[in-house]
């Protein structure tokens, strides 16, 4: 079958609520996951390119100009973080990888913050959101565009990026107790949120990709009132501030987690496409019918049951499921797995749900 669409056109369709000449298909694909396709695949080659992803993410592409500071005297000096943890050069959090299983465990400089003269002495990257960070994206954008492909560009953190500073707990009570610090330490990353989201509209993406995960599977992390008074104000200005450079950028929010108590929010804070629709914990049909004229949903298909756990068949029926109950009402479906596939999904399970997308995404 010819397409009469180049995959910018199609994906802006879908995502617009339209109806597509096919589903958009993508994955995700864990660090652990990763070896699952360099023996099948080959080490050499670009799994974007060899599934025919209908689109392209594309990031800043350097860091911060400052000197390094030194991370382990500043905030590890009490012997705190192993040797062998990879730290941030620019932020000073810290990781201990345990790539085979897609675990690991995270260090933090600022978790024993206990007053705003903490937050005052760390050294906060003064250049976050700079043009520099961007030198040539636009050129990989316009690149992207010529070759009839649609770009992600990101990506925004509401929410991770603040508690990967302090740890979760440590923020949490900073936000129950109203601290000042918690208070001038979300002022700060929104102001920094701004300005990356603007230099992400100069580029010319089709897409701000944007995230942070706000709920467990059974509820939010943090009460709706709550998450309105912290979270939604970084949300909508930074949606704001990009939209007010390119009104036609799309926006797309991932949350793992049952966050359907807040999906409203999510809409007037300017969302337009939400991922990844865990079915573990929420009713993809459901949403489609509640929300489907305001929102494309993006994802849907179980890395917690049936990609791991299904057989290819039972991967087939599901997607095919998925596809047809999702595309009805017009567009506004982008099939995607609930979350990166890792090492425990079969390999034919993966080509089930490539070769189903392809088969059956025709609506």
């Amino acid at each position: 079958m010819n397409p009469c669409m180049t995959p910018r056109e199609n994906f802006n369709r879908a995502a617009r609520r339209m109806n597509p000449e096919w589903i958009p298909l993508d994955f995700g694909i864990s660090k652990g996951g990763r070896a699952m396709f360099r023996k099948h695949l080959g080490d050499d080659v670009d799994v974007v390119e060899h599934f025919k992803y209908d689109g392209r993410w594309i990031g800043p592409t350097v860091g911060t100009r400052r000197p390094t500071p030194d991370w382990r005297q500043l905030y590890y000096s009490d012997g705190s973080l192993p040797e062998e943890a990879e730290i941030s050069s620019e932020w000073g959090t810290a990781k201990l990888e345990y790539p085979a299983s897609d675990d690991a465990r995270s260090f933090y400089p600022l978790r024993n913050i206990s007053s705003e003269v903490d937050l005052d002495a760390y050294p906060w990257p003064d250049d976050v959101g700079a043009p520099h960070r961007y030198a040539g994206m636009k050129e990989k954008v316009d690149a992207a565009h010529a070759a009839g492909l649609p770009v992600y560009g990101g990506g925004l953190n509401f929410f991770e990026a603040t508690w990967g500073l302090t740890g979760f707990e440590t923020l949490m009570e900073g936000m129950a107790l109203d601290e000042p610090w918690a208070r001038k330490l979300f002022k700060k990353h929104a102001a920094d949120l701004i300005r990356t989201a603007e230099q992400i509209a100069l580029t010319g993406a089709d897409v701000l990709q944007t995230g942070s995960d706000v709920a467990t599977q059974i509820a939010p992390l943090v009460s709706p009132a709550m998450w309105r008074d912290w979270i939604f104000p970084l949300m909508r200005d930074s949606i704001a501030a990009a939209r007010r450079i390119n009104p036609e950028i799309l926006v797309f929010y991932h949350s793992d987690g049952n966050v359907e108590a807040l999906i409203e929010g999510f809409i007037e804070a300017g969302v337009d496409i939400l991922d990844p629709i865990q079915p573990e914990c929420m009713d993809i049909f459901a949403l489609k019918a509640r929300y489907g004229d305001r929102l494309a949903f993006h994802g849907g298909i179980g890395v917690q049951t049936v990609m791991p756990f299904g057989t290819p068949q039972e991967v087939r029926d599901t997607v095919r499921r998925t596809i047809e109950g999702m595309s009805t009402g017009g567009g506004g479906y982008l099939c995607a797995t609930a979350h990166m596939i890792r090492p425990e999904v079969p390999w034919s399970n993966v080509m089930a749900f490539v070769e189903t997308v392809r088969e059956f995404g025709h609506p």
